[in-house]
C-alpha cells in the first residue's frame, strides 16, 4: 500500500510543477548577470524564460500564473519597447488572474512604467536609499515563509548601491507595502482577478552578486517570500483529492501511511 501511494504521489509532481511561471532574465550593464533564473532554480520553481520572445517584440502569457520581470530588464531597449507594445497582453493576463512582478529598473531606462493600465502610475527616480520602512507589517510578503522586519533590509550592498536602488518617486492607484523616505519601495495593486507588484529592490541580482553574505542571504529570503506569496501559496493544496503543492506535503502523506 505504501509503495503504491509513493508511486502515485510522485506521478503527480510534474503536473504540480509544470512551468506556469514566465520570466524575463537579462544581464544588465551594471550587474552583468542573469539572477532571476538561478534564484528560481534554487527554489525549485520551474519556469519558461521568454526573454528572446520579448526581445523579438511579441509574447504570449496564456497558461501562466506569474510573469516575473527581472530587475534592470529595461536596460535592454528591445525589452523595454516590447513591454510597452504588448501592454494589452499584460493587462489581459492580470485581469484574468495573473500576477506581474517588476523589481527595480533604472530611471534612465524606464522612468514611467507605460505598460501599466489606466489608473495605475509608477514613476521611478534616481535616489538610492539604505533603509526600508514597512508600512503593512501584517502582509504575507513579510511573514511567509520568512518573518521579515525592517532590520532585514538594512545593509544590502552591491558595489556602491544600497538596499533601495532607484526609488519609486511617485505612484497612484497602488497600496503601499513599504517605503523609504518620501519614496516608495514595494507597491501592490489589484486589477481584475490578478495583481501588479512594483518594487525598487533588486533581490534577484543582489542574491547573486551582492557584496557580502548578508546581502545575498537577505535578498534571497525576500525573493523566497515573493515567490511564495504571489505564486506557490496560491497553488491548490492536497485536500480531499486535490493536488499537493510541495514535496513537504507529499512526505507528510507518505509518513502518515506507515
Amino acid at each position: 500500500m505504501r509503495s503504491s501511494l509513493i508511486l502515485c504521489l510522485l506521478f503527480l509532481i510534474p503536473s504540480v510543477y509544470a512551468a506556469d511561471v514566465a520570466i524575463i532574465d537579462y544581464a544588465d550593464q551594471w550587474t552583468q548577470v542573469r539572477g532571476l533564473g538561478p534564484s528560481l532554480e534554487k527554489l525549485g520553481v520551474k519556469f519558461d524564460d521568454i526573454t528572446k520572445d520579448v526581445e523579438l517584440g511579441k509574447f504570449d502569457l496564456n497558461g501562466y500564473k506569474l510573469f516575473f520581470i527581472c530587475s534592470m530588464a529595461t536596460n535592454n531597449p528591445q525589452i523595454h519597447q516590447s513591454l510597452d507594445d504588448n501592454e494589452k497582453v499584460i493587462h489581459d493576463f492580470v485581469r484574468n488572474g495573473g500576477v506581474v512582478i517588476e523589481p527595480t529598473q533604472a530611471d534612465q531606462n524606464e522612468a514611467n512604467v507605460d505598460w501599466l493600465p489606466d489608473g495605475l502610475v509608477c514613476v521611478r527616480s534616481d535616489p538610492d536609499l539604505p533603509t526600508v520602512e514597512i508600512v503593512k507589517p501584517d502582509h504575507p510578503l513579510f511573514n511567509s515563509p520568512n518573518k521579515l522586519t525592517e532590520n532585514d533590509f538594512i545593509g544590502w550592498k552591491y558595489k556602491g548601491w544600497p538596499t533601495v536602488w532607484e526609488v519609486i518617486a511617485a505612484q497612484s492607484g497602488f497600496e503601499v507595502l513599504a517605503k523609504s523616505g518620501s519614496g516608495f519601495v514595494i507597491l501592490e495593486a489589484n486589477y481584475g482577478r490578478g495583481k501588479f507588484v512594483m518594487m525598487s529592490l533588486a533581490p534577484d541580482k543582489y542574491h547573486v552578486v551582492g557584496n557580502d553574505d548578508l546581502t545575498r542571504r537577505k535578498a534571497f529570503m525576500f525573493l523566497e517570500n515573493l515567490v511564495h506569496v504571489y505564486y506557490l501559496d496560491t497553488l491548490p493544496v492536497e485536500e480531499g483529492g486535490r493536488l499537493a503543492t510541495s514535496w513537504g506535503v507529499i512526505k507528510t502523506r507518505i509518513k502518515g501511511s506507515k
